[in-house]
C-alpha cells in the first residue's frame, strides 16, 4: 500500500515538473510573438520614432521607403518599403541564437533595441547573451556627453567640397575637443574633374557611407590641408540625447545610401542623426528641393538646438594672418627658413627687432607645417628645420604678436541658397520684363558674407524675359551648371583658377540677329588680390556653340576672359568682366563683350543687382541694361 502510495506522488511530481518545465520552455518560446503582437497592437511601426530610425520618408506615388538603399541595413527583405515588416523582423532577429562577436542584431543596431525596449518594455533578462566588444569599447571610448555641429567652409579649388560641409563632433569628458569623435556621411568620390564629379554626383552614381572616426583627423584635414576655416556649433542636446545619437550612428557604420549632390547628401543624412537623439525634432521634412550644408545650419537654427558659433580659423588663415604683419622682406626671410635656405640664427645680424624677429619665426614654423602637410618634407628634414627655428624662437620669449584672427560673418549670416528675382532692362532699345531664378547655390555677384569670396557654383541658373513689342516669352540663359573659381595666389600658395559651363545662351551670329544655342565653355587661369582686397582673375578659355543657326550646326572658339571683384562695403560688391573670343570653327565670328555688375545688399536675404554690358560682335553692338531685386529663400 505504502509503496503503491510512494509510486502514484512521484508520477504525480514529475507530471507537475515536465508541465511546468514545457510551460516555461514554450513561454520563452512565444516571448518574441508576444512582443510583435504587442507591437501590432500598438501600431509601434506607425510611430514616427521608428520611422527615424529607419529613415523612413513617403512616397510621392503613395506608400514608404527608407532613404537608405544597402540591403545590410534590413532585416526582412521587404524591410525598405514595409515598417511593420522591417519592425517584426528586427524583434525575431534580437532572439535568434548567438552570433560571432560583433554580429548579432543586437550589436548591430543598439539604437532599435534601445527604442524598441522601451516601447514594448522588453526584458533585457530574456535577450539572448551576445558579444558586443567592438561597440561596448566605443561607448566606453567616446564616452557620450555632449555635441557639436561643425561646418567646414568651401574649399575653393575643389569641386567636391564647394559648397561646405557638416558633420558632428561628439564630445566626452576632455577639456580638449580634438580627441572627441566625430560622426561624418560622405560620398565615396575621389574624381578631381568638375564636370565629372558633378555628373556622378547629381546622377547618384556615388555611394553615400557614415563614419565615426576622431575629430583631430577631420580637423587636420580640413584646417590644416585644405586651409578650409571650420564654424562648431553646439547643440543643445542632453546627455541621453547624445547617447541616442550615438547609438544611431553605431548602426550606420559601414552603411550605404545613394549619394545625390543636390539634395540626399551630407547636410540631409546628418538631421537623421538629429532626429534619432530627440524624435520631436522634425527636420528633414523641412528640407527643399535643394539641400546644402548652409540649409542644414539655417534649418538647426531655426529648430532652436544651436548654441553661437565658435570660429576655427584654418592654417592658411593663420600664416595670412602672421604674413599681413610683415613687409615682403620678412615674409621672404620665413620662406628661406622654411625652405632650410637659411639658417634661423641668422635673423640676429639683420636689423629686424625682437618683434618683428618672432613674427618671422613664428611664419617660418607654420610654412614648414605646411611643407609637410604638401608632403614636400620627409619627417626628418621636418624635425631638424622644426626644432631648429623653435630653439632660436624660445630664446625671445612671448613677445606681444597678435596673431587674433577676427573671426569672418559665419556662414548663418550669408544669403539662403535659392534665389528668384524680378526686375527688367533694355537690350538694343527694346525694353523687358525679366525673371531670374537662381535654384542653387551662390554666384561671384551674389553678397559675400557667410560665403567663400571668389567661388561661384550654380545650378539650373535661369533668365527668362518678356518684350512687350514682341508679345512673347524668351528664355535667354538656361545654365545646367556654372562653376567658377578665382583662388588667389601669393608668396605662399600657387593654387589655379578654372571654370566650367554647360547650358543655353542667347548670342548675337555673325548676322546680328539673336539665337539661343548650347554653349559649353571652359577655362583655366590665375587670380591674385588686387590692390583694395578684392580678387583679379584672367582665364585662357575654350568655347564651343552648337544651334541651327551656327555655319554647320557648330562653332568653336579660343579666347580670354579678364575679370575684377570687389567687396567695396559689406552692402556694395562689384564685379567688371571683359571677354573676347574668336570663332576659328564653324563660324566666322568675333565676339567682344564688356560688363560692369554691381550687387547692393538690402537685407541678409535680399539684393538690388544692376549690370550695364556692352558687346560688339562682328561689327553688331548690343548695349544693354538691367536691374533684378533678388530674394534668397
Amino acid at each position: 500500500m505504502i509503496r503503491s502510495l510512494l509510486r502514484h506522488a512521484f508520477l504525480a511530481f514529475a507530471f507537475v515538473t515536465c508541465t511546468a518545465a514545457a510551460s516555461v520552455a514554450e513561454d520563452a518560446g512565444n516571448y518574441p510573438e508576444q512582443l510583435i503582437r504587442s507591437a501590432r497592437e500598438t501600431h509601434l511601426a506607425e510611430q514616427r520614432g521608428w520611422h527615424i530610425l529607419l529613415h523612413y520618408k513617403k512616397r510621392l506615388t503613395g506608400g514608404t521607403i527608407s532613404r537608405i538603399s544597402d540591403p545590410a541595413f534590413f532585416l526582412s527583405r521587404s524591410g525598405r518599403t514595409d515598417p511593420e515588416a522591417e519592425l517584426e523582423a528586427t524583434i525575431g532577429a534580437f532572439f535568434t541564437p548567438s552570433a560571432p562577436d560583433g554580429e548579432h542584431p543586437i550589436c548591430r543596431f543598439p539604437a532599435r533595441l534601445a527604442w524598441l525596449s522601451e516601447q514594448l518594455q522588453i526584458d533585457p533578462a530574456r535577450l539572448p547573451a551576445a558579444a558586443c566588444s567592438e561597440q561596448k569599447e566605443q561607448l566606453r571610448t567616446i564616452d557620450a556627453r555632449s555635441a557639436v555641429l561643425v561646418f567646414p567652409v568651401g574649399h575653393i579649388n575643389s569641386p567636391a567640397s564647394m559648397f561646405g560641409h557638416t558633420l558632428i563632433r561628439i564630445d566626452g569628458s576632455s577639456k580638449s575637443s580634438l580627441i572627441s569623435y566625430a560622426v561624418n556621411y560622405a560620398a565615396d568620390a575621389n574624381d578631381t574633374n568638375g564636370f565629372l564629379y558633378a555628373f556622378k554626383g547629381l546622377s547618384g552614381f556615388y555611394k553615400g557611407y557614415y563614419s565615426l572616426l576622431p575629430y583631430y583627423e577631420k580637423v587636420k584635414e580640413y584646417a590644416d590641408l585644405e586651409h578650409r576655416d571650420m564654424w562648431e556649433y553646439r547643440l543643445k542636446l542632453s546627455r541621453e540625447e547624445v547617447e541616442r545619437l550615438l547609438l544611431h550612428a553605431l548602426e550606420l557604420q559601414r552603411i550605404s545610401s545613394d549619394y545625390y549632390f543636390l539634395d540626399e547628401n551630407c547636410s540631409y543624412n546628418l538631421l537623421f542623426l538629429l532626429e534619432a537623439a530627440r524624435p520631436t525634432l522634425h527636420l528633414s521634412d523641412q528640407t527643399g528641393v535643394f539641400v546644402l550644408p548652409t540649409n542644414t545650419i539655417d534649418i538647426a537654427r531655426q529648430s532652436g538646438i544651436l548654441e553661437d558659433a565658435v570660429y576655427r580659423p584654418s592654417q592658411g588663415r593663420r600664416i595670412a594672418q602672421i604674413a599681413s604683419l610683415l613687409d615682403e622682406q620678412g615674409q621672404q626671410a620665413a620662406l628661406e627658413l622654411a625652405r632650410g635656405k637659411r639658417e634661423a640664427k641668422s635673423l640676429r645680424a639683420g636689423d629686424a627687432g625682437d618683434e618683428q624677429r618672432r613674427e618671422i619665426l613664428d611664419l617660418g614654423a607654420e610654412l614648414i607645417q605646411l611643407r609637410l602637410s604638401r608632403k614636400e618634407l620627409e619627417q626628418q628634414d621636418y624635425n631638424r628645420l622644426y626644432l631648429k627655428i623653435l630653439a632660436e624662437r624660445s630664446a625671445l620669449g612671448k613677445g606681444e604678436a597678435a596673431y587674433d584672427i577676427a573671426p569672418p560673418p559665419p556662414p548663418d549670416a550669408g544669403h539662403r541658397t535659392s534665389a528668384v528675382g524680378i526686375g527688367g532692362g533694355v537690350r538694343r532699345g527694346d525694353g523687358y520684363a525679366a525673371l531670374h531664378l537662381q535654384p542653387a547655390f551662390h554666384s561671384l555677384l551674389d553678397p559675400d558674407q557667410g560665403y567663400l569670396a571668389g567661388a561661384q557654383i550654380k545650378f539650373f541658373d535661369t533668365l527668362v524675359d518678356y518684350v512687350p513689342e514682341q508679345e512673347r516669352l524668351r528664355l535667354r540663359t538656361m545654365h545646367l551648371l556654372d562653376i567658377l573659381s578665382a583662388a588667389p595666389r601669393d608668396r605662399f600658395f600657387r593654387p589655379f583658377s578654372w571654370k566650367i559651363a554647360a547650358g543655353w545662351d542667347t548670342e548675337v551670329m555673325e548676322d546680328g540677329r539673336d539665337s539661343l544655342i548650347f554653349r559649353l565653355n571652359s577655362g583655366g587661369g590665375l587670380a591674385r588680390r588686387s590692390p583694395f582686397g578684392g580678387i583679379l582673375y584672367a582665364f585662357a578659355e575654350a568655347d564651343v556653340n552648337a544651334g541651327k543657326r551656327l555655319r554647320g550646326s557648330v562653332a568653336a572658339a579660343p579666347g580670354v576672359s579678364l575679370g575684377a571683384l570687389e567687396q567695396v562695403r559689406d552692402w556694395w560688391k562689384v564685379q567688371l568682366l571683359g571677354e573676347a573670343f574668336f570663332y576659328v570653327v564653324g563660324d566666322d565670328r568675333v565676339s567682344l563683350k564688356a560688363s560692369l555688375a554691381q550687387n547692393f545688399r538690402l537685407a541678409q536675404h535680399q539684393s538690388l543687382a544692376f549690370v550695364l554690358s556692352y558687346g560688339d560682335v562682328s561689327g553688331h553692338a548690343v548695349p544693354e541694361a538691367r536691374v533684378l531685386l533678388n530674394c534668397y529663400f
